[in-house]
């Protein structure tokens, strides 16, 4: 533990802007708002590219998910900036030498969003122009855009265990700058668990949508709700696995705050849990049913509260192990200094920003009706 005192950063000079309570607050809530088009847009575009692969991709779905990835990959982007802001400001000590330390893995985060949404686009609005190699473009797309996700694991993963800096540091070549965190336990499991909750996300957007179409007695609707619900269920039935493989990957002392060591974690993951299995049960229920359209919204509010919980959970276990492996690093220690005036701004340009992204949403319902063609 001293050798880790010895080379995690020092705190910086700038007093923190506000109270640390309220930017957890806030990180947490745009974390929330960054999740659901993140969800959408990756697990879109894994049901996308599995569609491709397998060459059973139907027309409804195709035109559903190829519809909303351009605005949802926007959404995902730049919903993302605050909560990454947020995480620099409270543990950038931690943050940013998990960052310098996989180095060039890092910097091909911008790379691979820049490729990846070009080839969204391309995918979306010159399909026709690349005949054959449509679906390899959206496997690439794919498969960028899950290194982005694998990347951030990388680093979130690195932060929370800073004792494995001076592992890279000591026993790597120094010529090596690609140095993924591969050696922890718990990153595949985390990356698995990511990926398969945003497909089945993206699983339950696809019925809901279906079950709008039926509830209008428009054509393909009863196909989406039956793809949707399947793609939900077996992700979310498979990810009980890997979420279980995820928590008992972590040190003792940590799965076991989650078993009733504490009191809120354990409230948080089996909140979690019992709201997931409603949502399951109510998504196949409406698989069965000649109007899901009801079942299906139960199943989305059930899973909308089950990403917050889950949310919490990871928030949890990010305290836990720092307090572990960083005992060194105290957000109460942190100088404060509260600029009410930036904080007030910021609060009033998100509501800001919120409506005007739900008035942007009203005007593309709008723009597709008028094609014919629902969002």
């Amino acid at each position: 533990m001293e050798r880790m005192a010895g080379f995690i950063p020092a705190p910086e000079p700038i007093p923190l802007p506000a109270p640390v309570w309220l930017l957890q607050a806030l990180l947490f809530i745009t974390f929330v708002l960054h999740t659901i088009p993140m969800n959408m847009t990756l697990g879109g575009l894994v049901i996308l590219a599995h569609g491709e692969m397998s060459g059973r991709v139907s027309e409804p779905l195709r035109r559903w998910i190829t519809g909303y990835l351009p605005v949802t990959v926007a959404f995902t982007v730049t919903t993302g900036v605050a909560p990454l802001l947020f995480l620099q400001v409270l543990y950038g000590q931690l943050f940013f030498p998990a960052a310098v330390i996989i180095a060039w893995a890092w910097f091909a985060v911008i790379i691979a969003l820049l490729l990846g949404y070009y080839g969204v686009y391309a995918y979306v609005l010159a399909s026709d122009r690349l005949g054959r190699w449509k679906g390899w473009v959206i496997i690439g797309s794919t498969v960028l855009f899950l290194y982005v996700a694998f990347a951030f694991n990388n680093v979130i993963t690195l932060m929370s265990t800073p004792f494995r800096w001076w592992e890279f540091w000591q026993e790597r070549n120094p010529s090596v700058h690609f140095n993924l965190n591969i050696w922890e336990p718990t990153l595949f499991p985390r990356f698995g668990h990511f990926v398969l909750g945003a497909t089945a996300i993206a699983g339950l957007i696809i019925a809901l949508y279906g079950s709008i179409l039926l509830r209008r007695d428009e054509e393909g609707g009863r196909e989406l709700v039956r793809n949707g619900v399947s793609w939900f269920v077996g992700a979310t039935v498979l990810n009980y696995f890997v979420g279980a493989v995820f928590l008992f990957t972590h040190e003792q002392p940590v799965w076991q705050a989650f078993i009733g060591n504490d009191m809120l974690a354990t409230i948080l993951l089996w909140s979690g849990v019992v709201l997931s299995v409603v949502a399951l049960i109510f998504a196949i229920l409406a698989r069965k049913v000649e109007r899901p359209f009801t079942f299906t919204i139960i199943a989305t509010a059930a899973t909308l509260l089950t990403i917050v919980a889950m949310a919490g959970v990871k928030f949890t276990v990010r305290s836990l192990l720092i307090a572990r492996h960083a005992p060194t690093f105290s957000l109460r220690e942190m100088a404060v200094q509260p600029q009410w005036g930036i904080i007030l701004l910021f609060v009033i340009l998100l509501l800001a920003g919120l409506s005007v992204v739900a008035w942007m949403l009203v005007q593309l319902q709008r723009a597709y009706a008028g094609k014919g063609q629902t969002t």
